[in-house]
Parts: C-alpha cells; sequence; structure tokens
C-alpha cells in the first residue's frame, strides 16, 4: 500500500467521522482521531504480520485442554461479573469440573485402584 492510498484512506475515514460528528452533535478532536487511525494503521502494516506469526508457531497449543479450561474459567468469571449474573461460587467450579473432566476425559465409572 503506498502512502497516497493510505492517506487518502485515513482522509475518508476522517471525513466520515467528520460527519458523524456535525450529524449527532459529538465533539471530536481532529488530531486524537488522526493520532488513534495512525496508530491502527502501523500496527496492522507492521506489527500484526508479527504477532500472527506467533500465533501460527504456537497453534498446538488451542488443542490443550489446560488451555481450554483457562480460557473458559476466564470466560464465565468476565461474564458473572460484567452481567451481574451473581452465581455462586460453587456452580462455577462444578461446571469448571465437569469441563475439565470432559476435556481430560475422565471415566467416572472406572474404580479407582
Amino acid at each position: 500500500m503506498s502512502r497516497k492510498t493510505l492517506l487518502a484512506v485515513i482522509g475518508v475515514i476522517t471525513a466520515i467521522l467528520t460527519f458523524f460528528s456535525e450529524e449527532f452533535g459529538l465533539n471530536l478532536d481532529a488530531q486524537a482521531v488522526m493520532a488513534g487511525l495512525s496508530v491502527v494503521v502501523l500496527y496492522v502494516l507492521f506489527e500484526a504480520k508479527l504477532d500472527f506469526k506467533r500465533v501460527v508457531a504456537q497453534a498446538g497449543r488451542f488443542k490443550d485442554p489446560k488451555f481450554w479450561l483457562a480460557f473458559i474459567s476466564v470466560l464465565i468469571s468476565a461474564l458473572n461479573e460484567q452481567f451481574g449474573l451473581n452465581l455462586p461460587v460453587e456452580a462455577i467450579i462444578a461446571v469448571l469440573t465437569l469441563i475439565m473432566g470432559i476435556l481430560f476425559r475422565v471415566d467416572f465409572k472406572k474404580e479407582s485402584v
């Protein structure tokens, strides 16, 4: 992508944001908008490629049950907090124990030795 194309895209986005700020009475700072867009564009052009390579290199972690257990526990905690579900801690632990059993394929019918 050339600099002219990049600046044209940023100019169009700035014009659209200015239009919406005028129509809805928003108070937008043009310098802040340009700074934010510049940061996003720089990230996408440079750092995003490196981040994508790092994720692809560690793709095996997505198959690890511990990763999914940690992800689900964080997700349940965040949903409980943000939406005010007021789930009891015992219910959360029971759900995580069930998920852990499924992920680690624990057979509860076997007798312990």
